[in-house]
């Protein structure tokens, strides 16, 4: 009787499936899985569909690639790749971004516009992003970020681009020499402030995203941002401040709050304690 009363459940779930029909806010069903509406919609994304284009037509191209898209995802689950270490892996991480991308989403709705004079004094804090904007054209090297550290300050006496590439290979270190151009205003005023302080000629060390690019400056050209044109950027700019000390203060909250046990050899170090006077 048990193993005929498992049968009919799993028969009945089966019609159940095969029995959902595309109408309303279902745009089609794919061996019983449901494609909404609203899911069709996210695939659009915030595209704006030009005038004169079918809106319809639109909808119906992405639907089909939500459809195929749904019908590659059921053939990998055939294969059970979705319990494979890798799949749950991966699937925790995506997990997780998403989860802080919709808190920063949710943070970011709820910050105030900044007022007229809060905007203006930004603006003159701020000259390298907008009066003294300017464009450098750079002679750049770029490679991976070493193991060893050390190599990085070894280059620190290295005073020409000459002498950079020729430190790398004695290093053995592959890297890309090209021309670049870096704004002023996207550089930050802390690194403009240290590539200031360096004799001309001198290169510049930037380590970041895993990558290291040392650069010199060429040339420049101005181009201010004022007025205007400079208002939006600064609202902007001001907007993205309050948002990293608002998901930093987050981040500091739940960090007090939690209970972390680290592996021996993977807790993080002590600050070093300053020098005693």
């Amino acid at each position: 009787m048990r193993y005929k009363s498992v049968t009919a459940i799993a028969l009945c779930l089966s019609l159940t499936a095969c029995g959902k029909e595309a109408t309303g806010q279902v745009a089609a069903v794919v061996n019983g899985e449901e494609i909404t509406l609203q899911e069709v919609n996210a695939e659009l994304g915030n595209i704006n569909i030009p005038d004169g284009v079918d809106k319809k037509v639109v909808q119906q191209a992405a639907l089909e690639r939500v459809v195929e898209r749904r019908l590659l995802a059921q053939a990998a689950r055939d294969e059970g790749l979705d319990k494979t270490p890798d799949y749950l892996l991966r699937e925790r991480q995506l997990r997780d971004a998403l989860l802080v991308q919709l808190m920063s989403q949710k943070t970011q709705r709820a910050q105030r516009v900044p007022e007229q004079a809060e905007i203006d004094k930004f603006i003159a804090d701020n000259p390298d992003m907008f009066g003294n904007r300017k464009i450098y054209a750079l002679d750049r090297i770029q490679f991976p970020l070493p193991k060893d550290m050390a190599q990085l300050k070894a280059l620190e006496d290295d005073h020409s681009m000459e002498e950079v590439a020729a430190h790398l290979q004695q290093l053995g270190i592959k890297f890309v020499r090209d021309n670049a151009q870096m704004d002023s205003a996207q550089a930050g005023k802390t690194r403009m402030q240290q590539i200031r302080a360096l004799p001309a000629g001198e290169p510049f060390i930037a380590p970041e995203n895993g990558m290291v690019t040392v650069a010199v400056i060429k040339s420049e050209r101005a181009a201010p941002l004022t007025g205007d044109a400079a208002r939006p950027v600064a609202v902007q700019a001001i907007q993205n401040q309050q948002l990293t000390s608002a998901m930093r203060d987050r981040l500091k909250q739940a960090r007090a709050a939690a209970e972390i046990k680290y592996q021996p050899d993977f807790a993080p170090k002590a600050p070093a304690k300053p020098a005693a006077k």
